[in-house]
């Protein structure tokens, strides 16, 4: 179902200026065995789009602290083992573009050729821990809020690095495209869970 989703998602509309096809420039999976076989899933829906070789720092794990400090979860042992990892991960997928932004004085220059500068998307396959630490990062909130959030299995995250720099979430954890049967989050089913 995300496949199919992702793959409507981005076909655009009926006003191609407004609503025109993306531009994927690749699919980006983890190196875990669910990550793989979601992202082969997704990549039937979108013949024309690379899947690059799994990564295994978008592997899951527990990519901050928690705070307030959680001592029941234990999480400090497997923090050492995961943060360098997937900060690694978001240092090298989270980055501003390389398209150079015209001056001022050229926006007010009436002859200036009117630039166009497309969009390019990539997508990640990845897990929820993950997900969340990328989601607080590239909008410069605490990592250490990565618990707060809860992303389901299947959601999609969009967001949105400008050539600026500045970044945005359109969505996250949305899950629009599942029915209620199929929406889960860790081992729990539905939304009454927690």
């Amino acid at each position: 179902l995300t496949g199919k989703r992702l793959a409507t998602l981005l076909q655009g509309g009926k006003d191609e200026k407004l609503f025109g096809r993306c531009k994927i420039k690749i699919i980006r999976v983890s190196d875990m065995t669910r990550a793989k076989e979601t992202a082969e899933i997704i990549s039937k829906y979108l013949p024309d789009v690379d899947v690059a070789e799994p990564d295994c720092l978008l592997n899951e794990g527990i990519p901050a602290q928690v705070i307030p400090i959680r001592p029941e979860l234990g999480v400090e042992k497997a923090y050492d083992q995961n943060h360098e990892a997937i900060e690694s991960a978001f240092q090298k997928y989270f980055y501003r573009s390389t398209v150079e932004l015209p001056t001022k004085n050229e926006e007010d220059n009436d002859d200036a050729e009117e630039k166009q500068y497309d969009h390019e998307f990539e997508i990640i396959v990845g897990h929820g821990n993950v997900i969340r630490y990328f989601f607080c990062r590239a909008l410069q909130l605490p990592p250490e809020a990565w618990l707060r959030l809860s992303i389901f299995n299947c959601s999609m995250t969009y967001i949105m690095v400008n050539p600026s720099g500045t970044a945005s979430c359109r969505f996250v954890g949305d899950i629009g495209h599942l029915g209620y049967e199929h929406s889960t989050f860790s081992m729990f089913h539905g939304f009454t869970w927690g």
